[in-house]
């Protein structure tokens, strides 16, 4: 065998394994982004909404400015608020048993 053919087969080789890598990280990247946007939110939701749970809150205008945007936040964090006095109801949630 030629050293050209060897290193052209080689060539292909490579070309191949990167295409099988970049299909994967395609597949992948939608659902990584996606998970990290939700993760910033729930940090945003902590750090505007922190003194559910005993976190120093930032002033209140800001607070009372940002509420709009963090309706959805507010009211996960009420209903955990809700929850924190029923453990039985958060482990039969966490189930969906009814």
């Amino acid at each position: 065998m030629e050293t050209g053919e060897r290193l052209k087969k080689l060539f292909q080789k490579i070309t191949e394994t990167w295409g099988l890598y970049k299909e994967a990280a395609q597949a992948t990247a939608v659902e990584t982004i996606e998970t990290e946007l939700g993760e910033m939110e729930n940090i945003f939701g902590l750090l505007v909404l922190g003194s559910f749970i005993g976190f120093p809150s930032p002033p209140m205008q800001i607070t009372l400015d940002l509420l709009p945007e963090m309706e959805k936040h507010f009211v996960l964090m009420l209903n955990k608020v809700d929850m924190a006095q029923s453990p039985i109801s958060d482990l039969l949630s966490t189930f969906d048993v009814m």
